[in-house]
């Protein structure tokens, strides 16, 4: 039967262990972010071997599954770099590098999105490259972008679980821990699904707000 005494011992690891998941979902997608960015603009480039190298590799990143290229960052980049890494970073190169892929999608359909006469009014007065990029585009793609930028998000969140595999001390490593310690998994698994759903939904109902707020604006 389900122990409500044991969940209640087991939930400040389980808190802390979603400390630690909210540090690798922040550092993954920063990582997918920068990367996103640079990709998707450079998918757009005028320079057709440009733009063809980006999409190559973005092609590559959301072809390959999250959990081949954690546990590859992991036993195989130390390898090749000469360096100790630890879980913690091999995990977040790891989901920022694949996460770039997807950020740069939604990078590149966010400028797409722009209507063209923005651009041609931008042309017509004449406004510096920067202005029209600062100024006018990426302020209107970055709305447009917002709803699928939470939803990364939030499938961002989810994948780090897959950091428990190689030892990141994130929520789901910490269940299995406490599981295997007591000989009861299902209190500790219960909580963390708990967990993911207070963080998870409201996110979730996020998208769906800006989603619905983007539809009316056009």
């Amino acid at each position: 039967m389900f122990d409500y005494r044991q969940l209640i011992a087991d939930l400040p690891s389980l808190v802390q262990g979603m400390g630690v998941t909210a540090l690798v979902t922040l550092a993954s997608f920063i990582v997918a972010t920068c990367l996103g960015v640079i990709l998707g603009g450079a998918s757009l480039s005028s320079r057709r071997p440009v733009a063809l190298s980006a999409r190559t590799v973005v092609r590559i990143a959301r072809a390959t599954p999250e959990m081949i290229a954690v546990f590859w960052a992991y036993y195989c980049l130390p390898i090749l770099i000469g360096a100790n890494l630890s879980g913690l970073t091999c995990g977040v190169l790891a989901l920022g590098l694949i996460g770039g892929g997807y950020m740069a999608e939604i990078v590149r359909a966010g400028i797409l999105a722009i209507d063209k006469g923005q651009w041609e009014a931008a042309k017509s007065l004449a406004l510096p490259r920067a202005v029209t990029w600062g100024r006018i585009i990426a302020p209107q793609a970055a709305r447009k972008m917002l709803p699928a930028v939470v939803n990364y998000f939030t499938d961002l969140l989810k994948a780090t679980t897959l950091l428990a595999g190689i030892g990141v001390g994130e929520v789901a490593y910490v269940a299995y821990m406490s599981g295997s310690a007591s000989f009861r998994y299902l209190e500790p698994l219960t909580g963390v699904a708990i967990l993911f759903f207070l963080v998870v939904f409201p996110l979730s109902l996020l998208a769906r707000h800006l989603g619905a707020s983007a539809r009316t604006q056009r």
